[in-house]
């Protein structure tokens, strides 16, 4: 498939509700003026990210307090797929009243689980994350722009689709990629000429391929000990109670913390316990999470969606 043709077949089939709505009625697209902003007692921080002739590009609009450094208004503008405005949307809503060092803190896992419908299925199909990985460097340039610091540099790995070697290390790191295939699905590096796909694919001598990324990536994550491969290898249900809770501690660390301590708060595990075909988990809410009215709801929902579908279907969550 070409690259025209990529860029010209956006649309998935059938988006989730939220996805679909967001898209349909996005409340946060739109510019700032100097006007509006000085309205709010606020500074106008504007940043752009992409290029049109990559297939998209994003504009950030902040308003940021004067007194306390805080995006007290966030619209945007974009050119791209309609997936791009879904999560664009949600993003400028999770930006507001945050701090640089909170924006941050937004990753993969926190973003897109506030695009589910149900926890436990995710928002998009895999081809359709490249959307949320270039939203997330969009938000870390205009970090990075806010505070003055250079733009960050890294070697260009797919001149086609504007991908550079960070997205593609950050993107293996986020979605726990094992396979180039899952790179170009994720960040669409290697979708249009496939030069930079391996060794024998590039017509001219590479310093960089998404092949050997792919293998640094992987082995500084196992140095590193952030590969969930750290898990006993065998089913949930044959564990012992300790492996039990080395597997819920990795996942809850690879996929939930981050979403809890980007609202202030976090959770830890107070025991585990067989009862019958259930594993019921035992957990003490902290910070904010320890008052939050979700926190026996949405966010227990969450908690509980996200363990029963990467360990056990029987596995229960039990705040106390």
């Amino acid at each position: 498939m070409s690259k025209s043709e990529i860029l010209r077949n956006p649309f998935w089939e059938e988006y989730k509700y939220k996805v679909q709505m967001l898209i349909d009625r996005p409340k946060n697209k739109g510019t700032l003026s100097e006007e509006e902003t000085e309205q709010l007692q606020a500074d106008l921080a504007v940043c752009d990210y992409g290029k049109p002739e990559e297939g998209m590009q994003l504009r950030w609009y902040w308003a940021v307090d004067r007194e306390n450094g805080r995006v007290t208004a966030c619209r945007y503008t974009l050119f791209g797929p309609p997936v791009l405005l879904a999560v664009a949307d949600m993003a400028a809503l999770l930006v507001r009243n945050k701090s640089p060092e909170e924006i941050e803190k937004i990753n993969y896992k926190s973003l897109e689980y506030f695009l589910r419908d149900n926890p436990a299925d995710p928002a998009l199909p895999k081809e359709h994350r490249f959307a949320i990985t270039f939203v997330l460097r969009s938000l870390a340039s205009a970090v990075a722009a806010r505070r003055g610091d250079a733009p960050e540099e890294s070697p260009m790995i797919c001149e086609c689709a504007g991908v550079d070697k960070a997205t593609i290390e950050q993107a293996i790191r986020d979605f726990d990629i094992q396979s180039v295939e899952e790179i170009t699905e994720t960040t669409r590096a290697g979708a249009f000429c496939g030069e930079c796909v391996d060794a024998a694919s590039s017509r001219s001598p590479r310093e960089y391929t998404l092949e050997g990324i792919l293998k640094e990536t992987r082995q500084k994550m196992e140095e590193e000990g952030n590969s969930i491969s750290d898990v006993p290898e065998k089913p949930f249900k044959e564990m012992s109670v300790e492996e039990k809770k080395m597997a819920i501690n990795a996942v809850i660390d690879r996929y939930i913390r981050d979403m809890l301590v980007m609202d202030g708060g976090d959770m830890e595990i107070l025991d585990v316990k067989e009862n019958g075909e259930h594993t019921d988990l035992y957990i003490r809410y902290l910070g904010a999470c320890s008052g939050c009215a979700s926190a026996s709801t949405g966010t227990l929902f969450a908690i509980e969606g996200i363990l029963k579908q990467k360990l056990d279907p029987n596995l229960r969550v039990l705040p106390l």
